[in-house]
């Protein structure tokens, strides 16, 4: 905590310092040149040292907390526990299930490995964006980003077997068109309307035929699916595939990451947070009972 508290002191001085040396070096620039271009030039490039010159310290900063904090919490909960803060879910893991758009630029960090209830897992944070190019009048030429999905992506041993792959997409998903899911091949998946209006009111499922979706998706799952949904912040899409579940969770989040350098660092605060993330691993499982014998693989 000190060590901690004491990087943090020494990160926030120097933000404050380089912040206001730029605002006053901005506004003398413009009073001299009246230049607006150049003050937005002199913002844009004093922000970008100014976070090159704090890099080291601050990833000193992630690495300590990230280790003294967040490795403690989740030894604590798991078993078999991998934790790479750096490394995420390969691409390839998520394209191959086929029922993800997975856009232009891929990033991946804090991958999880481990057991819960004796249920093996992975997890990591996943940004996926399209690019855009376009081109004006003038013939100079802009790209632009659209986030498709920013989130966590968990992988649970599903214990109960199936013949085909089953998706379910809760409505408001930004990635929800059928089409960009399985690309080509989205001729083989059918919309299949489950007996709860409900759950057909909130989510969609898609399957290669109606008999593995009502084998997978019992009422009781599906209840348990949308109490899932009212727990959860952002919209879920969940895969099962391959006697695997796959959940997406889009809600605009990073997980496991450090308090702001410009506020005092508070243990129970940060131990609560921690938990929190943890949580949204451990209750798919416990919600889900993933653990219990109905779900045991036939041999």
């Amino acid at each position: 905590m000190e060590e901690l508290e004491e990087i943090r002191l020494k990160l926030r001085n120097r933000f404050i310092i380089g912040i206001i040396s730029i605002i006053l070096f901005s506004a003398l620039f413009t009073i001299l040149t009246k230049s607006i271009g150049l003050l937005i030039c002199i913002l844009f490039i004093g922000n970008i040292l100014l976070v090159l010159f704090n890099y080291k310290l601050y990833s000193q900063y992630t690495k300590i907390f990230k280790k003294e904090f967040v490795l403690k919490s989740l030894k604590s909960k798991f078993s078999d526990l991998v934790y790479q803060p750096l490394n995420g879910i390969p691409r390839e893991t998520i394209a191959d299930t086929k029922m993800m758009y997975m856009g232009d630029i891929y990033k991946s960090e804090d991958y999880i490995s481990g057991k819960y209830k004796d249920i093996k897992f992975e997890q990591s944070d996943v940004h996926i964006e399209e690019e855009h190019t376009s081109t004006d009048s003038d013939g100079s030429t802009s790209t632009s980003y659209t986030t498709i999905f920013k989130g966590r992506w968990m992988i649970f041993d599903f214990n109960k077997t199936f013949k085909a792959d089953v998706q379910i997409a809760q409505k408001g998903f930004k990635n929800s068109k059928v089409k960009r899911f399985f690309g080509k091949e989205d001729e083989i998946f059918k919309k299949v309307s489950m007996e709860s209006e409900s759950f057909n009111s909130r989510f969609n499922v898609y399957a290669q035929n109606e008999h593995d979706a009502f084998y997978i998706i019992t009422p009781t799952l599906m209840s348990k699916i949308e109490k899932l949904g009212d727990m959860t912040r952002g919209k879920l899409l969940l895969c099962f595939i391959d006697n695997r579940l796959h959940i997406g969770i889009d809600d605009n989040k990073d997980s496991f990451e450090p308090p702001t350098i410009f506020k005092q660092i508070n243990e129970t605060e940060i131990i609560e947070k921690i938990s929190g993330d943890i949580k949204l691993i451990t209750q798919f499982v416990d919600e889900l009972n993933l653990d219990n014998d109905l779900f045991k693989k036939e041999v």
